[in-house]
């Protein structure tokens, strides 16, 4: 598993908005890079995980600026597509009722644009 040694950055352009997703680097549980394509697998624990989920909800098939560097400091800041994403939201660490999700895992494949 490779991490990465800074947050990584996705960026959406929409018609008239730019939305930001900063993932911190403790999050980021692997990323594969190669030319054409890219993997990054991430995992939230905590309040943050519906940030996730609300940033990439409908997203596949969009452009995403994507940037950070690799633990082998290659340095990655492109335009991608997301090809594919899998989102799945954990169970509670507790047994609160009514709690939100304690954490969330997600795939993301991209393709370079």
């Amino acid at each position: 598993m490779t991490g990465v040694l800074e947050p990584i950055i996705f960026k959406l352009k929409e018609e008239k908005d730019t939305k930001d997703l900063i993932v911190p680097k403790e999050f980021i549980r692997d990323i594969d890079f190669h030319r054409e394509h890219l993997m990054v697998y991430i995992r939230v624990t905590g309040p943050d995980t519906g940030k996730v989920t609300d940033f990439f909800n409908e997203c596949e098939g969009k452009s995403f600026h994507i940037q950070t560097t690799e633990n082998h400091g290659e340095e990655i800041s492109d335009e991608f597509i997301l090809t594919s994403i899998y989102l799945d939201e954990g169970p509670p660490l507790s047994v609160d009722i009514d709690s939100e999700p304690a954490m969330i895992r997600a795939i993301l494949d991209f393709e370079r644009k």
